[in-house]
């Protein structure tokens, strides 16, 4: 948590002085995490969503703030996305679709970070990380082309990516997944701030990469 707090004071100093950078462009069933920590998150905010109709997710002690829609559920208990052996951090963490099919969470979304300061290789290496996490069963995982997008009102700069895979399931289940990345340079030497959606696809209410590009643009710093 507290590179997660680090990083964000980084990025608010570079957007407010105008120097965010741009990325550098590089060559070319999720379960559910374990928690070990106190409450980080606010159960809710007194601030207006970008989006109009949705809620604003704004982790505790950090200067950055996210919209996800009404009836996804934030837990302000979940710190981290994984397990006690290998895991990302997890500030903001939210949920929808619990026991959507037996056992299996159809969505989270989480703010975390990499050590990784150029943007598209860092929404690249947290995208695969995240997959390694979220499906065990996993027969496939590629990363699709990195993009660009731009959010807080085009105030932060950074890279968008899909990663794409599939993976064995109960009846009923998915058999697809999709993690989304948005990651937000802090600098040549600072990291990267990354907004993650993990998510099976291919069933009803499943996040597309409209949507959580819709998501990710209303991200911005306080």
């Amino acid at each position: 948590m507290v590179a997660i707090v680090a990083i964000v004071a980084t990025v608010v100093v570079m957007r407010d002085s105008g120097s965010t950078p741009s990325p550098t462009a590089l060559p070319a069933s999720s379960t559910k995490p374990v928690t070990t920590a106190p409450a980080t998150t606010t159960p809710s905010s007194t601030l207006t969503p970008r989006i109009p109709g949705y809620q604003v997710v704004v982790p505790k002690d950090l200067k950055a703030a996210w919209d996800i829609p009404k009836d996804w559920t934030i837990d302000p208990s979940t710190t981290t996305y994984g397990t006690d052996a290998d895991h990302l951090a997890a500030a903001g963490f939210s949920e929808e679709g619990v026991d959507y099919c037996p056992n299996n969470v159809r969505t989270n979304m989480f703010l975390s970070t990499s050590d990784i300061s150029d943007a598209t290789a860092a929404a690249t290496d947290v995208g695969a990380h995240a997959a390694r996490l979220g499906w065990s069963t996993r027969t496939s995982s590629q990363a699709g082309t990195p993009q660009p997008l731009d959010a807080g009102d085009n105030t932060l700069h950074g890279t968008f990516l899909e990663t794409t895979g599939a993976f064995t399931a109960p009846t009923g289940c998915a058999t697809t997944f999709s993690v989304y990345t948005f990651a937000v340079s802090a600098g040549p030497t600072n990291g990267s701030l990354v907004l993650v959606i993990v998510a099976d696809t291919g069933v009803d209410r499943s996040v597309t990469p409209d949507f959580a590009r819709k998501l990710f643009a209303s991200f911005r710093l306080l």
